[in-house]
């Protein structure tokens, strides 16, 4: 089964389509760059609040994980859930990548990372 893509983009007159685990890490980095609680679908999507100042705080990776999960929930998705978000360190000066593990039910576990800019 295919799922439609985001960005929203035509591909021969359609809208572009991508397997479901691309589409569930297309919509968590879609949650990465919103502002927490301003989605009236579920006041858990969102996470550019917590990302800001999260090497200082030990919690957010935790916090983070229930509020994906709960949000993903909220949404109606239930066969993925997310394990774990942990920080590397960019490549370029003032930026960080957080490698997110994405689990699907009766599968392993992959590990997506979602490039955010601190």
């Amino acid at each position: 089964m295919s799922f439609v893509a985001f960005p929203l983009r035509l591909e021969n007159g359609f809208l572009r389509r991508v397997d479901e685990p691309s589409a569930v890490l297309a919509l968590i980095e879609i949650m990465a760059r919103t502002p927490h609680g301003s989605w009236s679908g579920s006041s858990h999507f969102g996470l550019r609040d917590y990302a800001p100042g999260a090497a200082g705080r030990p919690e957010f990776p935790k916090t983070a994980v229930a509020e994906v999960n709960q949000a993903l929930l909220d949404l109606g998705i239930r066969k993925y859930e997310v394990e774990s978000i942990t920080r590397e360190t960019g490549q370029e000066q003032g930026s960080d990548v957080y490698a997110v593990s994405l689990r699907s039910t009766g599968e392993q576990s992959q590990t997506f990372r979602i490039p955010y800019r601190e």
